[in-house]
């Protein structure tokens, strides 16, 4: 399976994909310092603290997501808070973080027009900018942003933008000028932003041990400094990855298990779905399909093409794998389609190498409904488990069981799984 990464990563991690396809993965939130301490659920009681602040401390804390956006709603819409460039960076980080992309491209849009000799407004209002065309799959956009940032920031912004586009030249395939960024920067400070940066660096290179090392000493600093919501920083589960690399298979599924309980606790479907599709590799227990196709799909709601696009690729590599040829072309055609989709081309080339070298009789003539029922069939779910699943009545699940077989020629789930796995037979010499 290419992919950005050595084969060593793909090897030894069992992943099909680059670890480093979410944006952000040390999404720093602001210049600010950390108020280490002051960051749980109770930060809307702070006294004194400013709507941004409160919803900064709750997206740090990963807890109660709807208050955090109503506090960084009430933030925007404060005159004081408005006028403060680290407030707007917060709040509107606070909205990112949430999943509240068209919200905060609106507001970014806006800022830094007017009253904003030093470009501190402008500046930040591009950076939220950049994040969510990340977030969107639009890398081409998100670079020319992190690019003109880089040449005119705010010095305060410095690591943040550093860490943010060495994450993003890994993502676009060119870990080598990742490098060269983190060496341009120098060794201190260290924030831990750039931490699991150099840590993503180490892991394109194949030094996993180091790179385990670099994530569980950005963990300890975001720890410290309050930061638990894996939507701002996804240290453990890229430890988790260089973990198995490393033959430590229980750091493993113990640091992907906690990264997703903390990505449903903050609740936003994109960090969910990528939590998810951790544990279905790397603790996924036999339920590997399974987990993988409810991380597409959480994915795709949110938006978050490339990785949606990489998770169906890497769950086509598996259902290839195990004989499911006919979902394996559909999971395949998904991704080229979601990577065309945002203009990834590389992406969807591979995609689409994988599709032609499937067998090229057509599959069976199956409708979107049926193939997803065929597919929980064959995952052993029974139709009360599949009509819960789908929001269908038992008998819909049922009728759409009936078309399969008919469709398929065969009678019952037997014969199903014996009809997609059986290889051809071997033609006669």
């Amino acid at each position: 399976m290419a992919s950005i990464l050595t084969s060593g990563v793909e090897r030894h991690t069992g992943f099909g994909h680059s670890p480093s396809s979410s944006p952000w993965s040390a999404f720093a939130v602001s210049s600010r310092p950390s108020r280490t301490g002051n960051s749980g659920p109770a930060a809307q009681q702070l006294p004194g603290s400013c709507p941004a602040q409160r919803a900064i401390a709750l997206a740090r804390a990963g807890r109660e997501p709807a208050a955090a956006v109503h506090q960084a709603e009430l933030a925007l819409a404060d005159p004081g808070c408005a006028r403060g460039p680290d407030c707007v960076l917060d709040a509107l980080t606070c909205l990112v973080l949430a999943g509240e992309l068209a919200t905060a491209d609106r507001v970014a849009a806006r800022l830094g027009h007017h009253d904003d000799p030093a470009g501190e407004l402008r500046d930040r209002g591009a950076l939220i900018r950049a994040r969510t065309a990340w977030w969107r799959g639009d890398l081409d956009t998100a670079w020319e942003l992190y690019a003109r940032l880089g040449d005119r920031a705010d010095p305060a912004l410095r690591p943040v933008i550093v860490a943010e586009t060495v994450e993003l030249l890994v993502s676009r395939g060119q870990p080598a000028a990742a490098y060269a960024v983190l060496v341009a920067y120098g060794e201190v400070p260290m924030p831990p932003e750039l931490r699991s940066a150099r840590g993503l660096v180490a892991m394109v290179a194949g030094d996993f041990r180091v790179a385990l090392a670099e994530h569980l000493t950005a963990g300890r600093q975001f720890t410290a400094d309050g930061v638990v919501n894996p939507a701002i920083s996804r240290w453990r589960r890229r430890a988790a990855c260089c973990a198995r690399a490393c033959g430590d298979a229980e750091l493993a599924a113990e640091l992907a298990r906690k990264d997703h309980e903390d990505a449903l606790a903050w609740g936003e479907p994109k960090v969910v779905g990528e939590a998810l599709a951790a544990v279905a590799v790397l603790a996924g227990d036999g339920h590997e399909i399974e987990l993988l196709g409810e991380a597409a799909e959480l994915l795709e709601v949110a938006e978050a093409a490339i990785e949606a696009g990489e998770t169906r690729y890497e769950l086509g590599c598996r259902l290839l794998r195990i004989g499911h040829e006919a979902f394996a072309r559909v999971q395949f055609t998904k991704a080229a389609a979601g990577f065309r989709g945002v203009g990834n081309r590389h992406r969807a080339a591979r995609a689409e190498e994988a599709l032609r070298g499937l067998d090229p009789r057509p599959g069976p003539a199956l409708t979107p409904i049926e193939l997803k029922v065929a597919f929980l069939a064959l995952a052993n779910y029974r139709n009360q488990d599949i009509a819960a699943k789908q929001f269908l009545a038992v008998r819909t699940v049922e009728f759409h069981l009936s078309q399969v077989y008919r469709k398929l020629g065969v009678r019952g789930r037997d014969e199903l799984r014996f009809h997609l796995l059986e290889p051809e037979p071997a033609p006669a010499e």
